[in-house]
């Protein structure tokens, strides 16, 4: 399994001008400051679950903008329904990355509960249709254009390598900075 920074990195050098970046998974959320991102960010740290209803929020109110969500698999374990919502909403602005790692991350690295999720079947049992699982950064590289121009919702599940001694970079930014970093036109 390929590391979380370069496949961080492959994503934001692929965002688009008119994208947006919705960020409620820790370590990616502790990264992105530190990332040279040309799009707004909307990146709170450890707001589990709430990555995918931010950012179908905002894809349904700017079909003007692309929408990217980041979410984790122990963040998506706290509401997986909302990926039926999503399905429902259909927006075509909107492409999610489920970075699965099989910890909660965020909180210490805990493992996550023994039982198998197939997030894949999962999402297209729920009505998602353009489903795809990548393992490194050249299959990133591959399957995020067609994810962002499939003009549907779109879910890339994405494995990650889980590295109790990443030098995750701390949180540091406060509301008013992450106001800034998200400002849209």
């Amino acid at each position: 399994m390929t590391a979380r920074k370069p496949l961080l990195e492959a994503l934001v050098a692929m965002l688009a001008p008119d994208d947006v970046l919705v960020s409620c998974l820790g370590a990616n959320s502790r990264y992105l400051p530190h990332l040279s991102v040309r799009v707004p960010v909307f990146a709170l740290c450890d707001s589990m679950g709430a990555a995918i209803p931010l950012a179908l929020g905002m894809a349904l109110q700017r079909p003007d903008r692309h929408v990217v969500a980041l979410e984790g698999d122990g963040s998506l374990l706290m509401c997986p329904n909302v990926l039926a919502t999503v399905a429902a909403a259909r927006p075509s602005n909107l492409t999610a990355l489920l970075w699965v790692n099989g910890h909660y991350e965020s909180s210490g690295g805990q493992a996550l509960p023994s039982a198998p999720v197939d997030w894949t079947s999962l999402a297209k049992g729920l009505g998602i249709t353009k489903v795809e699982r990548v393992g490194d950064v050249p299959a990133l590289r591959a399957a995020f254009p067609r994810a962002r121009g499939a003009r549907e919702p779109a879910l890339l599940v994405v494995d990650v390598a889980f590295d109790p001694n990443e030098p995750i970079p701390p949180y540091s930014e406060r509301p008013d900075e992450i106001r800034a970093r998200f400002r849209i036109l």
